[in-house]
């Protein structure tokens, strides 16, 4: 027999079996914030700068000259791990990081970071134009379908004119072997629960290119075994 607890442990933390989760009621992200969580994205993040050979893609790259003081944006930084990685090899650039729960604290120590609350299909806390190249990634489980325009427009507006964003997704199609795609139907159907698409990766394209000031770059597809 298995038990599962709810406590609400304060205003921002509400823990579930033993595990602590954010307690936004404006937010539909649904997985922990504690310390193996954070562990977990910081091997995940490894695990795509590996597969996608580095942190931006190459017309990123092409386009922003990393060894200037250049600011940054990473909206749902998560732990912040990108933000380490990135400050690492291009230590002249300004960082800034924005999420519902502050998960960065000791990932980060850089006097070039700076941490700020907030929910992007909320508004973000930034004057219009603010950054160079705004990264947002693997918000799939966090963003409600109609959610997606909103948010992607948000980025927009705090970018400046002829800088860049990067939105990198993960598509979770039900293929493999039976497990998998057990598992990953388990995966749907939290989402459709909480009004999220789990495939949505493949919708960012579309949702992208019918706004007015926005011009795709480039789009890479990947495919990698679960």
């Amino acid at each position: 027999m298995s038990h599962s607890t709810v406590v609400e442990a304060d205003d921002a933390t509400m823990l579930l079996s033993k595990r602590e989760f954010h307690n936004d009621k404006d937010s539909t992200y649904w997985l922990p914030k504690d310390k193996e969580e954070k562990n977990r994205l910081i091997r995940q993040h490894y695990v795509i700068k590996g597969i996608f050979e580095g942190n931006f893609l190459k017309s990123i790259g092409e386009t922003l000259n990393f060894k200037k003081d250049i600011s940054i944006l990473d909206v749902g930084c998560g732990s912040g791990i990108w933000i380490m990685d990135m400050i690492k090899d291009y230590p002249n650039c300004s960082y800034h990081g924005c999420d519902i729960v502050d998960f960065t604290q000791g990932t980060i120590s850089s006097s070039q970071f700076t941490f700020n609350y907030g929910n992007v299909a909320k508004g973000l806390p930034y004057p219009d134009n603010s950054f160079d190249f705004v990264h947002m990634r693997l918000l799939v489980l966090a963003l409600r379908e109609e959610e997606w325009p909103i948010a992607i427009r948000e980025l927009l507006r705090v970018t400046k004119p002829g800088r860049m964003i990067q939105l990198l997704e993960i598509d979770h199609k039900l293929t493999g072997n039976v497990m998998v795609q057990a598992f990953l139907a388990s995966i749907h159907a939290a989402c459709r629960s909480r009004g999220q698409n789990a495939c949505i990766a493949t919708e960012l394209k579309k949702i992208v290119s019918v706004i007015n000031n926005a011009k795709i770059v480039q789009v890479d597809y990947i495919i990698t075994d679960l």
